[in-house]
């Protein structure tokens, strides 16, 4: 039997999007929409085209299909643009057409460890801090934020910066923290 977190984390830059978002892109963004009202693509005002990995909509999807809260856990500089991008960016969950951000319980953002990131967002949903009173994982593409298994937090490195976070990794991960 496969046992979902019941906290997932997620890194945003090189792990949702290709790109660091505080320094490769420039709002404002212009919506690609696709003819099901979909928004995978924007492009920045300098004509950049973004899209996030192909696979995060459905793990996230899956993962609030289970019951886990969803964390966004960024080092990144412009927290106004990540915001922007993840409302910008429209998906479909559960028969409607959503903001990507809507799929997060909460957003900690900022140039601060990671642990940090975790236990502010405890906090916030369950009033307390203690990392090991859940079963928790973080998906990042930087290997120096494995120090949150100290924690009691699984980390799932994302080494592909190519493909980001895919159903794969996702998978993979489910399968062995049963």
């Amino acid at each position: 039997m496969t046992k979902y977190p019941e906290v997932a984390a997620f890194d945003l830059d090189y792990t949702v999007w290709p790109c660091y978002c505080d320094t490769h892109i420039t709002p404002p963004f212009k919506p690609v929409k696709s003819p099901n009202g979909e928004v995978h693509t924007l492009i920045d005002s300098r004509g950049y085209e973004i899209s996030f990995y192909k696979d995060v909509p459905r793990i996230i999807s899956d993962l609030k299909e289970h019951g886990a809260k969803v964390i966004s856990a960024s080092r990144t500089w412009a927290p106004e643009i990540a915001k922007e991008m993840l409302q910008d960016f429209k998906i479909k969950y559960q028969g409607e057409i959503i903001p990507m951000i809507q799929l997060f319980d909460d957003l900690e953002w900022g140039e601060r460890s990671k642990i940090g990131h975790l236990k502010d967002g405890l906090k916030k949903l369950y009033g307390h801090d203690d990392l090991k009173k859940h079963k928790m994982c973080l998906f990042d593409d930087e290997s120096r934020n494995k120090e949150v298994e100290r924690h009691g937090v699984k980390f799932v490195y994302v080494s592909d910066p190519e493909k980001g976070v895919t159903w794969k990794l996702y998978q993979s991960y489910l399968s062995n923290s049963a």
